[in-house]
């Protein structure tokens, strides 16, 4: 079993480089003289490994509350090695051919977490192309969330297409259900296939996203 989500420190990349949206600082400490280590710790609800919810781009969207425990349980996994360069949008072209139907989860791992604590992770990351969510929804039923190992479904040069993208991965007006997106997750580790996985999303009610641990089996 393995961790397919980074642990959050300060040095947690964030979209834009929105500093001020991830805080971890001691809050007691023995070795000041208190009687127990604990840590102070704020951050937005979009922040390291974690899930976007279609309440996110949808006002009506399902929050965190619409989705049973057992939502969480992925059995059909699908891994893609799919190399990109900076700023590089994922097309249809791109997964055609190479996704089964069963597929419930789709990882894609581009290798661009190499990059994880350098500018270029927030500032140039790959995106995922618009008409990719639509095509998705429409030809893989079963296909619940998608993940990959870059910061963010938007690519940070290219906000006006990721809009778009977001809203067509996660809008309830479009043909199918909803696929959930999971940004910015840890894949470099990886050496098989996966069996199953767990989503453990941090339980914040009426949230539209949350960071989640993500365990591979």
């Amino acid at each position: 079993m393995k961790y397919l989500s980074h642990f959050l420190n300060k040095n947690t990349p964030l979209y834009g480089n929105r500093k001020e949206n991830l805080s971890i600082e001691n809050a007691s400490c023995i070795c000041s003289g208190a009687v127990a280590n604990s840590l102070k710790i704020s951050f937005n609800n979009h922040v390291g490994t974690h899930i976007d919810l279609p309440k996110h781009f949808d006002d009506n969207g399902p929050l965190l509350n619409d989705y049973p425990a057992d939502f969480w349980k992925f059995s059909s996994i699908e891994l893609l090695d799919l190399p990109c360069q900076e700023e590089y949008l994922i097309s249809i072209a791109d997964l055609e051919g190479k996704i089964s139907e069963k597929t419930d989860f789709l990882i894609i791992r581009t290798g661009f977490e190499k990059f994880r604590y350098e500018e270029a992770y927030w500032k140039h990351n790959p995106g995922v192309d618009n008409k990719v969510g639509l095509w998705l929804r429409e030809n893989f039923p079963q296909l619940r969330a998608i993940g990959f190992d870059f910061i963010s479904l938007n690519c940070f040069q290219k906000p006006d297409i990721g809009t778009i993208s977001h809203r067509e991965f996660l809008s309830i007006d479009y043909t199918g259900h909803p696929i959930l997106i999971v940004e910015d997750m840890k894949l470099a580790e990886i050496t098989g296939p996966i069996d199953s996985l767990v989503v453990a999303p941090l339980l914040l009610d009426k949230a539209d996203g949350v960071p989640v641990t993500i365990f591979a089996f």
